[in-house]
């Protein structure tokens, strides 16, 4: 609160603790922390004259007068990330917006288990991706270029190729290094950054499969229809 009013602000969101299991646990939550916070531009939310937006389940503070002039969760009633998307009707609709570390502070206890985790965001990674094919095919290859083809060109390649590839991972491990450290995780999971981000890689292409081949997603027992999850993506 004192964040919310010292900045006079409209939406308050957190990234906080998330219960983990063991290794692979982490070795994707440290990726996945990592992901959001670049595809997000967690840092630019706070900017009235930036685009950037993002809202995590976990902890949302909203101030009654934007949400309802935004139209509640009555708009948001077919998208399967409403969490994220709050984050943008309210950061669209002119609202004060701000993303915080909550990290000791709130914990959300999530999916648990590596496959837990990979079937858990099989509804989400496609719907974050607005169902888009082409969006999902660029987000893949934009990851595997930037988070793993680098490693490789570390170990495979020459000259020029190994040099910039070597600029590529560092910066990589650097970005991770500060994820974990703000997590209180040890920095040394920096290591298993391709790691992660091939993990990543398969939850998107299994998100895109699993929902085209259903025709739309189930969640909570119930079967949406793509169809209709389309026209309710804001």
């Amino acid at each position: 609160m004192t964040l919310v009013l010292s900045r006079n602000l409209d939406h308050l969101t957190l990234f906080g603790d998330v219960d983990r299991e063991g290794f692979w646990d982490t070795v994707l939550l440290t990726f996945f922390g990592l992901a959001m916070h670049l595809a997000g531009e967690s840092h630019r939310v706070s900017n009235p004259n930036s685009r950037a937006y993002l809202g995590v389940g976990a902890f949302q503070l909203v101030r009654r007068s934007a949400y309802e002039a935004c139209g509640t969760h009555k708009r948001l009633a077919m998208e399967v990330v409403d969490d994220v998307k709050l984050g943008k009707i309210l950061k669209f609709g002119g609202f004060r917006s701000c993303v915080g570390i909550g990290v000791g502070f709130v914990a959300v206890r999530w999916h648990t288990g590596l496959r837990n985790l990979i079937r858990g965001v099989t509804k989400n990674f496609f719907a974050a991706l607005n169902y888009s094919v082409p969006l999902a095919t660029l987000s893949l290859t934009t990851m595997l270029l930037t988070n793993v083809a680098p490693f490789v060109g570390v170990i495979f390649g020459h000259g020029w190729v190994r040099i910039l590839a070597a600029i590529s991972v560092a910066i990589a491990m650097l970005f991770h290094v500060l994820v974990d450290l703000g997590a209180k995780i040890s920095p040394l999971y920096a290591l298993t950054h391709p790691i992660g981000a091939l993990i990543f890689c398969w939850m998107m292409v299994r998100s895109v499969v699993v929902t085209l081949r259903q025709g739309g997603v189930i969640w909570r027992d119930t079967f949406y229809k793509l169809s209709d999850l389309k026209k309710g993506v804001v």
